[in-house]
C-alpha cells in the first residue's frame, strides 16, 4: 500500500506550487500563468501577492502588463475577479460564463431602466 502523506507534507506542497515558501526569481507574467490566476477583488491585492512571491518585483511591471493587456484583471474563478494571463482567459471565462449570465438574469429585473440596456449590451458582448 503507498505510504499516505502527512498533512505537513501537503501543506508544504502546497506552498511550494503556490511559491508561498519563499521568493522566486521570475517575471510576473511566468508565475501569474504559473498560478493560473491571482486573486484581484481589491485593485491592490495582486500587487500584494506578486511581492509576496518575486523577489524582484516591481509594481510597474504589473501595471505594464496590465496595460498593455498581457494580463487581463476579470471575473473567472469562483465567480471573483483574478489577474490572468489574457491566453489563459480563453480557456477560463467560458467555465464561468453560464454562472455570470444567470446571475445577470437574475438582476435584471431590479435595475433602472438605463442600466438593463447597459446590462444587455455586455451580456451580448461577452
Amino acid at each position: 500500500m503507498p505510504e499516505q502523506l502527512s498533512l505537513r507534507t501537503l501543506n508544504r506542497t502546497l506552498l511550494l506550487r503556490q511559491r508561498l515558501n519563499e521568493r522566486v526569481d521570475m517575471p510576473a507574467a511566468d508565475l501569474i500563468r504559473h498560478l493560473v490566476a491571482v486573486q484581484a477583488q481589491e485593485p491592490n491585492w495582486p500587487y500584494v501577492g506578486l511581492w509576496s512571491r518575486l523577489s524582484d518585483f516591481r509594481p510597474d511591471e504589473l501595471s505594464e502588463l496590465l496595460e498593455d493587456r498581457t494580463i487581463l484583471r476579470a471575473t473567472t474563478i469562483r465567480r471573483t475577479v483574478h489577474l490572468t494571463d489574457a491566453q489563459d482567459y480563453r480557456w477560463l471565462y467560458p467555465t464561468v460564463r453560464p454562472a455570470l449570465h444567470a446571475e445577470a438574469e437574475r438582476l435584471l429585473p431590479l435595475l433602472a431602466p438605463g442600466e438593463k440596456g447597459k446590462l444587455m449590451i455586455e451580456k451580448v458582448a461577452a
